[in-house]
């Protein structure tokens, strides 16, 4: 069985990174570490898929195999104790698109766009751009972690949103939603009549080994949903999409796949090829990431806990810390751009004084990112 090597450092400036080579950084010397993939190279066995398919040479218009799907109905078996059928899969290029057309096809000027904040910012962005009301109410701290303020959700829910925007594992949070709060959120959804719409895109990355992922679609008696799963997160593959959505009720899913019609392009065999690998050979890398990741969730935890003025919440899941930061310390996104560290400032998930940091990267990177902050401490 490899052993894989997180601590090395690959170069991906001149490569068309939309994280590092964002032309701001142009003369400039920069750590970048705002953008949501990883700096670590992939599993062995998705570099052979992709070689394959270049010494293949054609690449033509693909279809999703039902090895594929199969694959991926195991997966939600196995690993999250949900029992789907096969035809409640509709695959789609990405997720942020999917969410869009389902918010474009349930809501409407009257029913609107609920979502807590903070979250990831399509989120709160895609109401709009398709020009629909946006409700939110607040995530709250509670013994640790983050949570719903579910009084501030139930009123939200009175005014009647057509859908629930649903982050879990949440972003930017790192919170994996318990039993009783999925119970709480299915209950209040079927009592004022709101579909839910859930991302779970990044489920396989718990770095807290007691979270267990429940997907909140299994209650379909309860209320209609559509669950968004895929292995770009995970296997660090963003740069390719695909992803298969789930959606048990059929009226729903109908309506859903004639939406899709005219506006979603056929996966490409790249992503087919790829989420087939991290499907079936990815699971060695995955156990190697997460320790590593867990290890660089701790001495992040370690530097912002002794750093005055900064506080962190310990994540369940996710590489993207959430860190809050007292306003003694001005515009910290701005001034640590400045010393060389680009990270989210937490406006952009409607989060004040945050800022979101993605540590998914060798020990180094985060030692260097953790020495400019030190170094505008006060």
């Amino acid at each position: 069985m490899k052993k894989y090597d997180f601590d090395q450092v690959i170069d991906r400036r001149n490569t068309s990174s939309y994280k590092w080579d964002n032309p701001m950084y142009a003369g400039k010397s920069m750590l970048p570490m705002p953008v949501a993939d990883m700096e670590f190279v992939v599993a062995d066995e998705i570099l052979e898929a992709l070689d394959k398919i270049t010494q293949h040479g054609v690449l033509g218009y693909s279809i999703v195999p039902d090895s594929l799907k199969l694959l991926a109905q195991k997966r939600i078996q196995e690993e999250y104790h949900w029992t789907t059928e096969l035809d409640w899969q509709v695959w789609l290029p990405g997720i942020v698109p999917g969410i869009t057309l389902a918010c474009d096809l349930f809501s409407n000027d009257a029913r609107g766009v609920l979502t807590a904040i903070p979250v990831y910012h399509p989120f709160h962005l895609i109401p709009t751009w398709l020009n629909r009301p946006l409700l939110t109410f607040p995530m709250v701290e509670k013994d640790g972690r983050w949570t719903y303020d579910f009084v501030a959700f139930e009123e939200a829910l009175k005014q009647k949103p057509g859908v629930f925007l649903f982050c879990n594992p949440h972003n930017p949070g790192g919170t994996v939603f318990n039993q009783a709060e999925i119970d709480r959120i299915v209950a209040l959804c079927k009592q004022y009549d709101c579909l839910i719409i859930s991302d779970e895109i990044h489920a396989d990355l718990r770095i807290h080994p007691q979270s267990k992922h429940i997907c909140i679609g299994q209650y379909i008696e309860e209320i209609p949903s559509i669950s968004f799963f895929a292995t770009s997160k995970a296997f660090n593959t963003a740069g390719l999409g695909g992803c298969v959505t789930i959606i048990p009720h059929q009226k729903t899913r109908e309506a859903f796949i004639k939406k899709t019609f005219g506006y979603m392009p056929m996966l490409s065999r790249h992503s087919i090829d790829v989420m087939s690998a991290a499907y079936l050979h990815g699971s060695n890398w995955l156990s190697q990431l997460l320790p590593y990741l867990k290890q660089n969730h701790d001495y992040l935890m370690d530097f912002v806990n002794q750093t005055s003025g900064l506080d962190m919440v310990p994540l369940e899941a996710t590489y993207l810390a959430w860190i809050s930061y007292d306003p003694t310390w001005g515009d910290l996104p701005e001034r640590l751009l400045e010393n060389g560290l680009h990270v989210l400032r937490g406006e952009q998930f409607k989060g004040k004084n945050f800022i979101r940091l993605n540590f998914a990267c060798s020990k180094t990177q985060l030692q260097e990112a953790c020495q400019i902050i030190a170094s505008l401490a006060h």
